[in-house]
């Protein structure tokens, strides 16, 4: 895929993704974005996604400042250790991620409340982990097959 598609799909999957995150609040929907752009093994894509999702995401959030480069981090750090136990583009992949997202969610919430004196509502955070958890394997279920497969980079 060409550079102007590729950032013609990019813009497309954000504006879907900011749509779904304002109707479901408590959800990060950007994340699933995230990593197909790791799947997809292009290192400057990711990481100026990474920096995007990231100045959105401080910018429209209520913690302390910090949380998105954790919860980014975080999703790097996880879809790495990840790839050493499965194969990186597989359903059993993305649901096994999406499950320790969902669980990392709700602990950096918990964490980033804990920090900055906030009250943390355990039925809340709880809903919006598993919510997380469940909306990750839909969106990028969404996002990988309607991205054209010549995006893929194989190693």
């Amino acid at each position: 895929m060409k550079r102007a598609g590729r950032i013609l799909w990019w813009a497309t999957f954000i504006a879907g993704a900011l749509i779904v995150q304002q109707s479901i609040p408590g959800i990060d929907a950007l994340t699933p974005g995230f990593l197909l752009s790791l799947q997809e093994r292009r290192p400057r894509q990711s990481f100026w996604l990474f920096v995007f999702f990231v100045l959105i995401q401080e910018g429209s959030g209520s913690l302390a400042f910090g949380s998105a480069l954790l919860w980014y981090g975080g999703q790097a750090v996880l879809f790495h250790v990840s790839l050493r136990y499965f194969v990186a583009d597989s359903l059993l992949f993305v649901l096994m991620l999406s499950a320790a997202l969902g669980a990392y969610h709700g602990f950096l919430v918990w964490f980033m409340c804990i920090v900055q004196k906030a009250p943390v509502y355990f039925f809340t955070l709880t809903r919006e982990s598993l919510l997380q958890a469940t909306i990750i394997p839909l969106i990028w279920g969404l996002a990988f097959f309607s991205r054209p497969k010549n995006s893929f980079r194989t190693v």
